[in-house]
Formats: structure tokens, C-alpha cells, sequence
């Protein structure tokens, strides 16, 4: 018997979305703080990395010199992330949007409170609950 492909939710996490995450937060630690600034993990397709550069006079630059590096930040993201990568791709991006300065609630409550209530909203919004 044969089993019918099953359907996943748009916006469901996949299995290296995790580990595609930390690696969002550990981009100054695995390329090193000259190159964060310049640079961001866009994605990760077929396990090579997808890295976006916003300076485009610094992307043939940039290729060339992962042509050296890259086995060493292969290696050091297979160690802290758990993520196999066979290559890496550079490509030119938008740099980051600036994050709004947020005024915070100084009740903690509160602000759990809000937190849990945006998070019931998106699982709702995926169908991974109902209302």
C-alpha cells in the first residue's frame, strides 16, 4: 500500500529551520565581526548556505577569499549549530531593516502576557490551532 504525500502547513517549521535560526543569532561568532557587518545568512537550499552581502564592491572579494575559509566555517558551524553545509553561495541583498526602538512595558506580566497572545495568533493563522 502506498501512502499519499502528506500536506504541511505553509510557514511549518522544517527541520533545519531551527538550526537555520541559531545560526541567524551566531553570525558574529561564525564569520567573525568584520565580516557580520557587511553580511547575513539569507538561507539554506540543498545545504549550501545561502550569505547575502550589501556592499556589492565587496562581493567578488568576498567569493574569492570563502574559496579559502570556508572549510574552517563549515567545520565550526557543524560543531556549534549541528548544521552539515557542503558549500556556500554569496549573493547580493538589502541590508538589514533597522529595528524600531520599542518602548517596553515594565510589567512582566504584561508583556508575557502579550507575547503568549501573539503566538496563539500566529499558530491560528498556520492552522496549527483553532480558535
Amino acid at each position: 500500500m502506498r501512502r499519499a504525500p502528506r500536506l504541511v502547513p505553509i510557514g511549518a517549521r522544517q527541520p533545519n529551520q531551527k538550526a537555520e535560526a541559531r545560526l541567524r543569532q551566531a553570525w558574529h561568532f561564525v564569520v567573525g565581526p568584520a565580516l557580520a557587518d557587511r553580511t547575513r545568512p539569507l538561507r539554506v537550499e540543498r545545504d549550501v548556505l545561502v550569505m547575502g552581502c550589501w556592499e556589492l564592491t565587496r562581493i567578488a572579494a568576498l567569493r574569492e577569499a570563502a574559496e579559502a575559509v570556508w572549510p574552517q566555517v563549515r567545520d565550526r558551524i557543524h560543531r556549534a549549530l549541528g548544521l552539515s553545509l557542503k558549500g556556500l553561495q554569496i549573493i547580493p541583498c538589502d541590508p538589514p531593516a533597522e529595528a524600531p526602538d520599542r518602548h517596553e512595558d515594565p510589567d512582566p506580566l504584561r508583556r508575557a502576557l502579550r507575547l503568549l497572545h501573539t503566538r496563539r495568533l500566529e499558530r491560528i493563522r498556520l492552522g496549527l490551532e483553532s480558535e
